[in-house]
């Protein structure tokens, strides 16, 4: 996976219209020098925890509403080189929680303008992006470049994905979720006998099951929240602060305020199944398999003119909003295709929702059902309107 780009502050100027003159001159810009003062001035950072935040390596991966809080934050205090991830571009119902962004940067890759405001705000830190998501066949090598990594999508794929590649990398790994006004932060230390993310939850959930900002709606505040937890908790392994001795889910509910400790037992989870590392290989090795299963079309008419019968997985609410400009297409929502897939025929079928997510999790069921000719619209709607 090669990176897209790396900034430097020298390669983000302001343009004529935003430039500030005095009496009609521009002054020369002064090099920007950071000013740490007020962290440093902390007895366990100063100096030296200053100096091991410079020469440190995070990515992050999202730049949505936990990764704007998060990429901010680390980038304020002086981290030495941001990774961004991030395949997606910036639409206008993002700007309500996605605060690093504009009106007139919608339709941008939300990991380039991330790394322009990192520029803006620490010419120092140095930034490099990815403006194509994480998959099985880069996860593990990319995380290996990186002392830490934090997982701030809305998708559980890519969640579980993280934690594999951050058990078989040995990198750390913080990873953070919401749902409306609720949330959950869990950290994977990587480290032998420590737990991942599948000793709670050893298998992937449906998407429709957890839900996401697009579908169950979210308040801006609430993904601030955890992103800027997730920031916090990368700083304390980043300078070694006191951290609970015992792993734990976190679980903050913002309307009643209530935080829950979770215990997680590592002799329970993996540890039954030959550990975490044996369970990372082999669902990665699974991973990998299944990454013929998203297919790219610039248009629906592409897939249909190449054999593929259209299956809609979105909810019926969804089709009205947004139809597949009247093609011909079966409709079965994502959480009935198991219990239809006698309707989907012996054809190729290609399976199509709002994002790819839901189509892609059916798509995999499908194929372990014994329909080896299933596959999903990689990006789904979104990418078709987004390539118009």
């Amino acid at each position: 996976m090669a990176c897209t780009h790396v900034y430097r502050a020298h390669e983000h100027e302001h343009d004529a219209g935003h430039a500030h003159h005095h009496h009609g001159e521009r002054h020369a810009a002064r090099p920007f020098a950071p000013d740490y003062s007020r962290q440093q001035v902390l007895r366990e950072v100063g100096e030296a925890g200053q100096a091991k935040l410079s020469a440190s390596r995070v990515l992050v991966i999202g730049a949505g509403g936990l990764g704007c809080p998060a990429i901010s934050y680390l980038a304020g205090a002086g981290i030495g080189t941001l990774g961004i991830v991030d395949g997606d571009r910036l639409e206008a119902s993002n700007l309500h929680r996605q605060t690093l962004y504009g009106a007139r940067d919608i339709g941008e890759f939300k990991a380039v303008l991330a790394a322009r405001r990192v520029a803006e705000l620490n010419p120092t830190v140095s930034v490099q992006t990815w403006t194509e998501p994480l998959h099985a066949g880069n996860a593990v090598e990319l995380f290996r470049q990186f002392d830490l990594v934090l997982e701030c999508t809305d998708d559980m794929r890519s969640r579980y994905l993280s934690s594999d590649a951050a058990v078989l990398s040995g990198t750390p790994l913080i990873l953070a979720s919401v749902y409306q006004y609720e949330g959950q932060l869990q950290v994977v230390t990587a480290r032998p006998g420590e737990p991942c993310l599948r000793c709670l939850w050893p298998h992937e959930p449906a998407p429709e099951a957890v839900g996401s900002c697009v579908l169950s709606g979210v308040l801006g505040p609430v993904p601030g929240v955890f992103g800027t937890m997730q920031a916090m908790e990368a700083l304390k392994l980043l300078l070694d602060l006191p951290r609970p001795r015992e792993p734990v889910l976190l679980l903050f509910n913002l309307l009643d305020v209530t935080l829950t400790r979770l215990p997680i037992d590592a002799a329970s989870g993996c540890a039954v199944h030959g550990g975490c590392v044996a369970v990372a290989s082999s669902s990665m090795a699974h991973a990998l398999d299944e990454r013929e299963i998203d297919l790219v079309f610039d248009n629906l008419e592409q897939a249909v003119l190449a054999g593929y019968r259209l299956v809609d997985v979105r909810e019926s609410e969804e089709i009205a909003h947004e139809p597949l400009d009247g093609l011909p297409s079966l409709h079965i929502p994502s959480s009935q295709v198991m219990a239809r897939v006698g309707e989907l025929g012996d054809g190729p079928i290609l399976l199509v929702c709002a994002s790819g997510r839901r189509s892609g999790h059916a798509a995999r069921l499908l194929r372990a059902s014994g329909l080896r000719q299933a596959y999903s619209l990689e990006g789904g709607v979104l990418s078709l309107r987004v390539a118009g």
